[in-house]
């Protein structure tokens, strides 16, 4: 029983179940469509395996070696070779100098990321001047809070395409995070392989007047 007990932990490593829901997400699209100053906004957002390196926060841990090809790093996180106790032995794992960041609460909140962005959330566009200490460059803010912790997830358009990605992720920062107040008109999630669209919110529906 106690051999099971042991394999089932490492198992559910942390940064092996983040990448894992990171990997489920890159088959998938969310559409978003967002009114912002009597305007609307059509999001992409989309998942390219470059992006885990980033959004995980592995960049703040400079002083470990992790490796930067997207291949070998999967390929470590998923044979144990690159674990929790590893990235815990990064004297930046838990404290960014400098920074708000935490590597480790990242990673812990990336398992639910999926849950975070199909949750009733919040979005604004996010503006740099209200947030003054924050050298994030993004498009915009979504706002997450389940099981009382919030998630600040920061989205901004690809640079070679129309497509939105994350560029940063906290859960539950030293400081808030703010932007100028946006509205979900229609959240919806693609699968990029079986084209089925699953609703998670549609504001324009409830409004469009009804046949007779």
């Amino acid at each position: 029983m106690a051999l099971l007990f042991v394999r089932l932990e490492k198992i559910m490593d942390t940064i092996q179940s983040a990448l894992f829901a990171f990997k489920k997400l890159i088959d998938y699209t969310y559409h978003f469509i967002v009114a912002h100053q009597k305007n609307k906004y059509e999001i992409n957002l989309t998942f390219h395996e470059t992006d885990f390196h980033h959004c995980a926060g592995l960049q703040y841990l400079k002083d470990i070696d992790i490796p930067r090809n997207t291949q070998k790093l999967f390929s470590k996180i998923e044979n144990h070779e690159l674990s929790d106790d590893t990235l815990s032995g990064s004297a930046f794992y838990e404290k960014v100098q400098e920074s708000y960041a935490n590597v480790k609460n990242r990673i812990s909140g990336l398992q639910y990321i999926e849950k975070y962005l199909d949750n009733k959330n919040l979005i604004c566009k996010y503006v740099k001047y209200m947030n003054r200490n924050s050298s994030i460059d993004a498009d915009y803010l979504i706002k997450s809070v389940m099981n009382r912790t919030t998630a600040y997830i920061f989205i901004r358009k690809r640079r070679a395409s129309n497509d939105f990605c994350i560029c940063s992720f906290f859960i539950e920062p030293k400081q808030p995070y703010n932007g100028i107040k946006a509205y979900w008109l229609r959240k919806e999630k693609i699968n990029n392989i079986t084209r089925e669209i699953f609703i998670l919110y549609d504001k324009l529906s409830i409004e469009s007047p009804k046949n007779p």
